[in-house]
């Protein structure tokens, strides 16, 4: 596009006022009126944070050993749910798969699994 202006146009055009005394002074005191507040509430949470810290260090030294098998322990309980988790997904399949070989025929296979959905709270058809 062609500028037919002749302007530069780096340049944006406005409606500048002209600043006064007055209103650098006014803008001051409300920068001043909103950021105080929040100077002093982000000084009181980093004086909080950093009392807490320094109370909260020396008992996990204290409680470290403590701390770290309670964590082993929860660790185990979760990989030991996982693997039941995928044990009853790998049974589930054996059931019906079992059911289709044996030719039980495919409606108890289905009921099965049906009925283990719907206790699970899973309301679709299969």
């Amino acid at each position: 596009m062609e500028n037919l202006e002749g302007r530069r146009r780096d340049t944006t055009i406005t409606d500048v006022t002209k600043m006064t005394g007055s209103s650098v002074v006014a803008a001051t005191v409300l920068a001043v009126t909103v950021v105080g507040p929040l100077l002093g509430l982000m000084s009181f949470s980093l004086v909080a944070t950093m009392t807490l810290f320094l109370i909260a260090s020396p008992l996990m030294l204290i409680f470290a050993p403590v701390l770290t098998v309670t964590v082993a322990i929860l660790a185990a309980a979760m990989v030991g749910f996982g693997v039941a988790a995928a044990m009853w997904t790998v049974g589930i399949a054996a059931a019906v798969c079992c059911g289709r070989e044996i030719g039980i025929g495919k409606g108890v296979a289905k009921r099965i699994v049906e009925s283990v959905l719907r206790e699970l709270g899973y309301n679709s058809k299969i």
